[in-house]
C-alpha cells in the first residue's frame, strides 16, 4: 500500500516532533527512531485530532510508509469507499 505524499508527508512531521528526530525517512520504522508506547499514544491522539480517524496502537510499530497507508485506508473507509456496503450489500 503506498500513502499519499500529504498524509505521509503530515505524519512525518508528528514523527519528528514526538521523536525529537530531524529526519524521516519512509522506510524508518517508529521504534527503530526510539517510539514506545507513550509516544505511540500520543502519536494516536494527534492523528485522531488532525486527520479525523484513530489508527490502533498496534498500526503505529511499523514505518512510516505502513502507518500512512492505515490512515489512507481509514479516511478511505470513513468516506464510505468500501465497495458493497453503501448498496447494503453483504455475504
Amino acid at each position: 500500500m503506498t500513502a499519499s505524499r500529504s498524509i505521509a508527508d503530515t505524519i512525518a512531521g508528528y514523527w519528528k516532533e514526538l521523536l525529537g528526530v530531524e529526519v524521516v525517512h519512509p522506510g524508518d520504522d517508529f521504534i527503530g527512531l526510539g517510539g514506545d508506547s507513550v509516544r505511540a499514544t500520543l502519536l494516536a491522539n494527534r492523528i485522531e485530532d488532525d486527520l479525523g480517524v484513530r489508527p490502533e496502537i498496534a498500526e503505529l510499530y511499523t514505518t512510516l510508509e505502513q502507518v500512512a497507508g492505515h490512515c489512507e485506508a481509514l479516511l478511505a473507509d470513513r468516506a464510505g469507499d468500501r465497495p458493497g456496503l453503501a448498496a447494503g450489500g453483504g455475504a
